[in-house]
């Protein structure tokens, strides 16, 4: 699309998810798509108390319910993997399971993770670039994700990483570093 001072949109969808769509403004909260959206991870009640009540008597995983776009909209899977490596937990526990503490630690490694990504311009795993044409390379920071049989980067583990699919995902993980 080229607008009128000359800036282009440029649609690239190399795993054909996406779709376009013109919505008038007054209807967007009734839009299917987006209407049961969950906060944006950088949103002020993206909190501890949104995450505690949304967790409440549940059963998934920690994995499974970050990856829910109903839940926290933005999230996607490399990112997931790196925040609960840093996190210390396991992305096959249970999210009834975890502690307050764990909670605040997730969140605050959601973010950390997403900061540092979009400083290194996002992952650039195949052939994503930003609009100015750079390739992102944030996967140069990697610290399990496509890491499956590497030696664990915390520098006082030995193990590791392993790969496993959890709601249809690769999930890379380490068995010693995340309980």
């Amino acid at each position: 699309f080229i607008f009128q001072n000359n800036q282009k949109l440029i649609y690239n969808d190399v795993r054909k998810f996406g779709f376009l769509k013109i919505l008038d403004i007054l209807n967007l909260r009734k839009n299917a798509h987006l209407r049961d959206l969950g906060p944006e991870p950088f949103e002020k009640n993206c909190n501890f108390n949104y995450f505690k009540k949304y967790i409440k008597g549940r059963n998934r995983n920690i994995k499974n319910i970050l990856m829910d776009q109903k839940f926290i909209s933005g999230l996607g899977n490399i990112y997931v993997n790196e925040a609960l490596f840093l996190s210390g937990i396991n992305p096959q526990r249970k999210v009834k399971k975890l502690k307050n503490s764990e909670i605040s630690i997730i969140i605050q490694n959601l973010k950390k993770v997403l900061k540092t990504a979009i400083r290194f311009g996002g992952s650039s795993i195949k052939d994503f670039s930003s609009s100015d044409g750079k390739s992102g390379i944030f996967q140069q920071h990697f610290r399990v994700y496509g890491r499956e049989g590497e030696k664990c980067s915390n520098i006082d583990c030995n193990m590791n990483i392993t790969k496993t699919v959890i709601s249809s995902r690769a999930t890379f993980f380490c068995r010693k570093c995340q309980k």
